[in-house]
């Protein structure tokens, strides 16, 4: 047993750091952590950009460069990617099937495909980066939606019905991928959005749900008869927030479109974005507890009723810039973008099992997107002379500096853990190489005390910091060159921060970390006060060591308590007052994840967990045990999370 003592003045002297703004972040690099068995990061689907290989935007005399592609993709190491406009293209010229009203012509899509194969094999400059695609391909609305509002092909004949869709798609997807060096297509979301509405309400292409998970579901089975081996997902949800109208938008939306369409989706597809100015400065963001909230109730009620936890495409995330939309360029903007992307990336980071791609919403040049003399907003590349005038050579914008952060990370994810959850942090090392990431969702800087374990009598050679962050509004990537450990750094405000670490010798992993989810047989539970909910947990597998973590989703209004008495198995658990990222308070209502630490030794093979709330009102979303299996004791600088939102 420790001295009772000496363990409550280390408390004290943590929770005075805590509100110092200190921040204790653990490293061990000796241990790997693997989820479902994953532990390397995978670059080709976390480090990618919303775009084709084939796009002329690559193309230009008045690049900075002679070849940008390669001063992009190979310098940082990026990969593509996502098209929604190539199914659109290919069917301009495809006539309508003499035998088959309402159906493309199987003999010119062909011929389409033959051609589109022709054009790759003579496009050297395409050549080299076969590679780096792993594509995400999806169709718009226009041409393709059959139900009201639809629209006629550039033939002048329109698809007649869903089936007709997909019988198209999938001899698109047969004949113009695979061969020539060109590789085949992965994935294909059945369409971009059906179902967009902005914050304020709801602005639909469609009449209800059904109609949405009925054109999924047709156009899904005629499109895998052509290409079986594509996998297919929906329903590309612009904002998916779940809880509004008291949750009926998860009633009528999401978990209806499960219930109709699960069985024929491979994977669910997301858009996340965060709001950081709205309406003169309001700030909605999903980034922190929200972010969590989402996939936890959607992969809860999976669980639940498919027996399975199906992966996710999310292929556009980073932020939508409200506020300053109608602008020209300015690095304060794409700092809002970039910002997201880092703590957003973090998020998917942990869930390297379920995650399939995750695409940032960057275009190239984006020229297509020039209006009323304002261009697109996030582009890799503006005009040399932006913001003054649209003239000049194409140069990088500020948002090529998130690739020049991550340009570097890779290898296996090792243990690390942080006392307040305003700090993501994750780690990642290979041969004499260590790559710490450090993400702040806090509004203010943060001073990080940094111990990194386990490297003994393995020195350092050089450390390389790069910290993005912003300085007088203009996007800053700091980089800074050492020959030692740093044991204490400064955070930016909502900034990141990349530790890489050279040893003079290999690091030598060899312990291990395993973590699992375990949903309980229940979710979406309404509160009521003084009432206990009980939830249980069943065929949790422990070791001897290891930690746990119930994850407890909610959606209550934000006068309302988040902090419920919680017994595990009848012995009572502190619930901290910290949650990921901010308090919300300019969303309609707290929507996100509560990260209670439960005792390891508490935990059996089935689990009861009662909750008992002060008020009534709102939902217990979800209700997971994150459980990390240690195959030896981890010491840890403090079990607190004191410092609240």
């Amino acid at each position: 047993m420790r001295n009772s003592k000496l363990f409550i003045l280390s408390c004290l002297a943590v929770c005075l750091g805590e509100l110092r703004g200190q921040v204790t972040v653990d490293v061990n690099l000796n241990i790997e952590h693997s989820v479902g068995d994953i532990s390397e990061f995978q670059r080709h689907k976390f480090i990618t950009i919303h775009s084709d290989i084939i796009s002329n935007e690559w193309l230009g005399k008045d690049n900075f460069t002679d070849n940008i592609k390669a001063d992009f993709f190979k310098k940082r190491n990026v990969f593509l990617g996502r098209s929604t406009a190539a199914p659109q293209y290919h069917l301009r010229n495809i006539k309508e099937d003499p035998q088959r009203k309402g159906y493309a012509d199987p003999t010119m899509i062909t011929q389409a495909g033959i051609e589109s194969k022709n054009y790759y094999l003579t496009r050297k400059w395409i050549h080299g980066f076969e590679e780096r695609t792993n594509m995400v391909l999806s169709t718009q609305f226009s041409k393709f939606w059959t139900g009201r509002s639809q629209q006629p092909t550039a033939q002048g004949w329109k698809f007649d019905g869903a089936e007709a869709v997909g019988d198209y798609l999938g001899r698109f997807l047969k004949n113009t991928y695979g061969g020539f060096g060109r590789k085949e297509v992965p994935f294909f979301e059945i369409i971009n959005e059906p179902a967009y509405e902005t914050l304020g309400g709801a602005y639909n292409y469609t009449n209800t749900t059904d109609e949405i998970a009925d054109y999924h579901v047709k156009v899904a089975r005629e499109l895998k008869k052509h290409a079986p081996d594509v996998k297919v997902g929906g329903y590309t949800a612009a904002f998916p927030n779940l809880d509004l109208g008291g949750f009926k938008r998860w009633e009528n939306r999401w978990k209806r479109f499960i219930d109709l369409a699960g069985d024929d989706m491979d994977f669910w597809s997301l858009h996340l974005y965060d709001f950081p100015s709205i309406r003169n400065g309001k700030k909605i963001l999903r980034s922190g507890s929200n972010i969590e909230a989402t996939f936890d109730m959607i992969d809860h009620y999976t669980q639940l009723s498919r027996k399975e936890i199906k992966p996710y495409i999310i292929s556009e995330f980073g932020a939508q810039t409200h506020d300053y939309m109608r602008q020209q360029w300015s690095s304060y903007r794409d700092w809002l973008h970039i910002k997201a992307l880092n703590s957003q990336l973090m998020a998917f980071l942990e869930r390297p099992n379920t995650i399939e791609m995750v695409i940032p919403y960057i275009m190239e040049k984006a020229k297509w997107g020039y209006r009323d003399n304002i261009p697109h907003q996030r582009r890799l590349f503006r005009k040399e002379n932006e913001p003054e005038s649209y003239t000049g050579k194409w140069v990088y914008t500020d948002l090529v500096k998130f690739y020049d952060l991550w340009k570097n990370v890779e290898g296996t994810r090792v243990d690390t853990y942080a006392i307040n959850l305003d700090v993501l942090v994750d780690t990642y090392v290979k041969d004499n190489k260590a790559y710490v990431i450090l993400n702040n969702l806090n509004f203010d800087p943060i001073e990080i005390k940094l111990n990194l374990n386990s490297i003994s009598d393995n020195k350092i050679l050089e450390l390389n910091k790069r910290h993005l962050t912003l300085t007088d509004n203009t996007v800053n990537l700091e980089e800074d060159i050492y020959n030692e450990v740093l044991t204490d750094v400064l955070l930016g405000a909502e900034s990141t921060m990349i530790l890489e670490y050279t040893f003079d010798k290999p690091i030598i992993v060899n312990e291990t970390s395993k973590e699992t989810k375990y949903y309980a047989d229940s979710y979406y539970k309404p509160i009521t006060a003084g009432y206990p909910e009980s939830f249980v947990i069943s065929n949790l597998k422990t070791k001897k060591n290891g930690e746990a973590i119930l994850r407890l989703g909610l959606g209550r209004d934000h006068k309302k308590s988040l902090q419920p008495i919680l017994k595990i198995n009848g012995t009572s658990v502190e619930v901290p007052s910290n949650f990921r990222g901010y308090d919300q308070a300019d969303r309609i209502s707290y929507f996100g994840v509560l990260e209670i630490p439960i005792p390891y030794h508490l935990l059996k093979e089935k689990n009861t967990v009662e909750l008992i709330f002060p008020d009534s009102g709102g939902h217990i979303s979800s209700v997971c045990m994150q459980v990390f299996n240690f195959s030896k004791p981890i010491e840890r600088s403090q079990q607190l999370n004191v410092a609240a939102n």
